[in-house]
Formats: structure tokens, sequence, C-alpha cells
């Protein structure tokens, strides 16, 4: 799961994303070998929640906007990926405090990765968890419907094209 982030989180992102001064670090090849595990034989189940303003905020030409939305259209098409887009409506929120990746386990363990401006910070402990399950939960909840974020994110692109 990954929680409101301000840019398209680097398990989803295309491999021509740039501009973006936290994909400057991750090589292309390296984001792409993350996404490999949405479609592998058994898949990985991913549920994004993103801001608005992500599908607005320029990171490369209008060609790149438009082929990472039309991207992200695509991952959520496949049953095991869902897209939530939370609406410049519901003003500040939760998720506006920094983006964070909850991983559930099959053994029913869970770790948190929480970006921050001076690194990445892993997190395992139990209250930790169970705040950012709650936070996720909150923004989750303001986010659209699945198939109506997909439609937000389709008439976006189009204004990219």
């Amino acid at each position: 799961m990954f929680g409101c982030g301000q840019v398209c989180p680097a398990g989803v992102c295309t491999k021509h994303e740039r501009g973006s001064p936290t994909r400057a670090a991750a090589p292309a090849a390296a984001r792409m070998e993350r996404q490999s595990i949405l479609t592998r034989e058994e898949p990985a189940q991913l549920i994004a929640v993103l801001d608005q303003a992500t599908l607005h905020r320029r990171v490369g030409d209008g060609r790149v906007m438009a082929e990472q939305l039309d991207h992200l259209v695509t991952l959520a098409e496949l049953p095991h990926v869902g897209i939530h887009v939370v609406p410049y409506e519901v003003g500040v929120h939760v998720g506006l405090n920094g983006p964070f990746l909850l991983a559930g386990f099959d053994d029913g363990g869970w770790v948190a990765y929480l970006d921050t401006q001076l690194r990445g910070q892993i997190v395992s402990h139990h209250e930790d968890i169970a705040t950012l399950q709650e936070t996720w939960e909150r923004i989750r909840s303001e986010a659209l419907p699945h198939r109506q974020s997909v439609n937000l994110i389709k008439q976006v692109a189009q204004t990219w094209s």
C-alpha cells in the first residue's frame, strides 16, 4: 500500500519519468525491476493513493506526463492493482504529511517505509505500524473509488497530450 505521495511512487512510474528530485537518485532500471513484482506469475497486490496534484505536477514534458498517466491506467487495469486519487475538493488531508509505503507479508507481519527529505526510513515497531495503518485508512477514506480515480487519471492524461 502506498500512501499519498506528491510525486508518482517509484513502483508505478515509467522508465522515462525524469526531472523529479526524488527520482534523480534512483536509476530507471532499478525502478523497472521493482515494478516486475506486479507482473510476475504470483504478483504482489498494490493499492496506491495519490493526491490529485500528482496528476498535474509536471515531471518532464507533456509527452512524459501523458505516458506516465497512461501507464497508471494500464496498471490499474490489473486485477491486483488499485489506484485511488484524493481529489482537490478534500483540501488539506493527513496524506500531505509525507509519503509512506506499508507492506504486509503472508505471515501477518507488516513493515513500513517512510520517505523523508534526508533519507528513507524503515519502520517495524508495532505501535508505529498501527499509527500508519490508521493514517492509511484516513487517506483512503478521502480518496475516490478505483473506477472514478481511473476515469480522472484518463481525463488528466488527455490534457497532457
